[in-house]
């Protein structure tokens, strides 16, 4: 008799073959509801990038909650010592610095760090000339350091006039994604419990599956009405309009080369030794920057048909009925307006067939293929250290010369 665990393994086997992911990269993405256009899907969508996977084949997401990779990594760039300091607020004045963040932040599309140099002396040969040379100077040096660079961008563009934290974003947005999805391919596979396998001791988070809900969404996998559906034949016929796997970047805030420094050194520069962050409790194996987001599998147009042969009670089936807006195995697509809707009938035997569909055209995130943060670095240590030494042994330009460095 399967339980609970068995079923949800036995399923993550199947909607891997029929959405031809990988078991060694691919985690469930539990509940799955719609991302519909109307109440800021930037925000939602890139909330999915931004979560830390945990190690499990299914991740029972939440959006503002577990570890973050945005806010993980300010902490993480805050424990970081720059080869050289370069104090561009002191040798600028903190008022000009003042106005010039206010400049910074005024613009619709946020500067890259390799633009400073020239936009600091533009913008100082007009509102603060005296300072133009030895500013541009110091963005000339900083762009030698990856930990310097990094520092300043979440400083200066990823941080407000209030000293806060500016909303995190991704190279691609909601309205990119969505234009992709609706040319991708549909897919359309079945399932049987009768003959799944639930065998996942080889797959990347080697058979770890917590977190797990029941039945319907928010009820947990040991209840009566969870176990009889588990334990009953249960059959899947999934159909998707369009299914897309959309890679995705960390927006200007991130710096690659000085993630990759942090990763390649365990101990000593760049870490400070007065930090409580470190390198162990960053990415060894209670870290909380070991996995990362690399894509997310959407799809469209779902058509999803769900039947259990188990002979379910007047009063489970009138339970089941009452909590359908949470959404049901194996999504949990609550009821979201006219996106997504849950039709849960029932024959004479008492046996159970959900139905669940949503419109074609708003996105539904099924899944992640998650990366090692080895492997999301890109790692290269000999690229890392020649940087690093690169810096400290750069001298900066005097400031009449700082103007070649800009241009």
């Amino acid at each position: 008799m399967s339980t609970f665990l068995d079923l949800q393994n036995g399923w993550y086997n199947g909607f891997i073959q029929g959405m031809d992911q990988s078991p060694n990269s691919f985690q469930i993405i539990q509940p799955a509801p719609p991302i519909a256009s109307g109440t800021a899907p930037n925000a939602t969508f890139w909330a999915y990038y931004n979560n830390i996977p945990p190690l499990s084949l299914t991740q029972q997401f939440m959006a503002s909650g577990g570890n973050q990779f945005y806010s993980n990594y300010r902490a993480l760039m805050s424990a970081l010592l720059p080869s050289r300091t370069v104090n561009v607020q002191s040798d600028i004045g903190a008022d000009n610095f003042k106005e010039w963040q206010k400049y910074i932040l005024g613009l619709s599309t946020p500067p890259s760090m390799n633009q400073m140099p020239t936009l600091f002396r533009n913008w100082a040969m007009i509102f603060a000339p005296q300072v133009a040379n030895i500013g541009s100077s110091d963005y000339a040096s900083i762009l030698l350091d990856p930990i310097a660079t990094a520092q300043n961008e979440l400083t200066l563009i990823y941080t407000d006039i209030n000293g806060l934290p500016r909303p995190f974003t991704w190279s691609l947005n909601y309205n990119d994604m969505v234009t992709q999805l609706n040319s991708s391919p549909s897919r359309q596979f079945n399932f049987d419990s009768s003959s799944m396998n639930t065998n996942v001791s080889t797959s990347w988070a080697k058979g770890s599956n917590a977190g797990l809900f029941g039945l319907w969404g928010g009820s947990t996998t040991n209840t009566s009405i969870s176990q009889q559906f588990a334990a009953s034949h249960v059959k899947v016929t999934a159909s998707f309009d369009n299914v897309l796997v959309y890679s995705n970047t960390p927006g200007l805030w991130y710096n690659s080369a000085a993630m990759a420094l942090a990763y390649a050194n365990k101990t000593g520069n760049p870490w400070s030794d007065k930090s409580s962050i470190n390198w162990d409790n960053t990415f060894g194996t209670n870290g909380n920057m070991q996995r990362f987001a690399a894509n997310l599998i959407i799809a469209s147009g779902m058509s999803v048909t769900v039947t259990s042969d188990a002979a379910y009670s007047t009063l489970d089936q009138q339970t089941i009925t009452s909590s359908g807006h949470a959404g049901f195995w194996p999504f949990y697509s609550g009821s979201s307006g006219s996106s997504t809707t849950n039709t849960i009938t029932f024959n004479e035997q008492g046996q159970m067939t959900i139905t669940t569909s949503s419109v074609k055209g708003v996105p539904v995130v099924l899944g992640v293929n998650v990366l090692p943060v080895n492997q999301f670095v890109g790692h290269s240590a000999a690229m890392s250290n020649s940087l690093y030494a690169a810096a400290k042994s750069f001298k900066a330009p005097k400031p009449e010369l700082a103007g070649e460095f800009a241009n």
